[in-house]
């Protein structure tokens, strides 16, 4: 048994982990979204509230940094300043609220993988 413990075990691949925390990001942001939080924090520029949410679909040792920009690219934020070699950035598009032509990039920028 120590023979299959130590030959047959899969040895983790740290580019699962991020395929897999950007997926669970992208799973985040679509359901703030059906819910009707990530458009209102977006208008309202809170990344400190998409930030909050979307903590609950990151794994514990990942760190998480949101930039909001407009449709110009112009940060409407506090920029992202970790230089961490390891980041993923996930970007999620909104078109506005009804009548108000208002489109937002949010920017899930995500680090801390082992």
């Amino acid at each position: 048994s120590i023979f299959v413990l130590l030959f047959f075990t899969t040895p983790e691949n740290p580019e699962f982990e991020r395929a897999n925390a950007k997926s669970d990001i992208y799973k985040g942001f679509d359901t703030l979204n059906s819910k009707g939080s990530l458009r209102i924090d977006a208008l309202n520029n809170n990344a400190t509230a998409i930030d909050n949410d979307l903590d609950d679909f990151l794994p514990p040792f990942a760190s998480l940094d949101i930039t909001i920009f407009n449709r110009s690219f112009v940060n409407l934020t506090s920029p992202h300043t970790e230089a961490e070699s390891d980041t993923i950035v996930v970007s999620y598009y909104l078109t506005g609220a009804a009548g108000n032509y208002t489109p937002r990039e949010i920017r899930a920028y995500v680090w801390g993988f082992k």
